[in-house]
């Protein structure tokens, strides 16, 4: 019995970390082939900037089953107050990782030109996103 409650304890915790990892893509508004992950917006507590990621392709996940012909997805940093954007790189490996001193990226003019619609989004809705502390 005791060996049941600790398999069950285990396959609860392993549910919660795979749904911090969960994708949900939507299209990008005004946008064809563009799509954003709604579950990876968030906003750093000590920066306050948003967090987006965007992809042109298929809105179904998982990424690591993304076709690599489909195009890469792509990380970036918005601080909507500013209208600037930081280039975060891309996301090989679908594991929703940030580079190292992500913060101290050049910001770049036009959160619309380079995130389009998505960004458009995820400012207009900062208020509401999950606030967290990242490395």
């Amino acid at each position: 019995m005791r060996r049941l409650g600790l398999c069950l304890l285990g396959v609860t915790v392993l549910g919660l970390a795979t749904a911090a990892l969960a994708e949900n893509w939507k299209p990008a508004p005004g946008e064809a082939k563009t799509f954003y992950d709604a579950d990876f917006m968030r906003v750093d507590e000590s920066s306050g900037l948003v967090l987006l990621r965007i992809a042109e392709g298929r809105p179904t996940g998982p990424y690591k089953a993304w076709p690599a012909g489909k195009g890469p997805i792509l990380l970036f940093a918005l601080d909507c107050a500013a209208d600037k954007w930081i280039d975060l790189g891309m996301d090989f490996t679908g594991d929703q990782g940030l580079p190292k001193g992500w913060r101290k990226g050049e910001k770049v003019e036009d959160i619309k030109g380079a995130a389009g619609g998505a960004g458009r989004v995820a400012c207009e809705t900062k208020d509401t996103l999950p606030k967290v502390s990242l490395p």
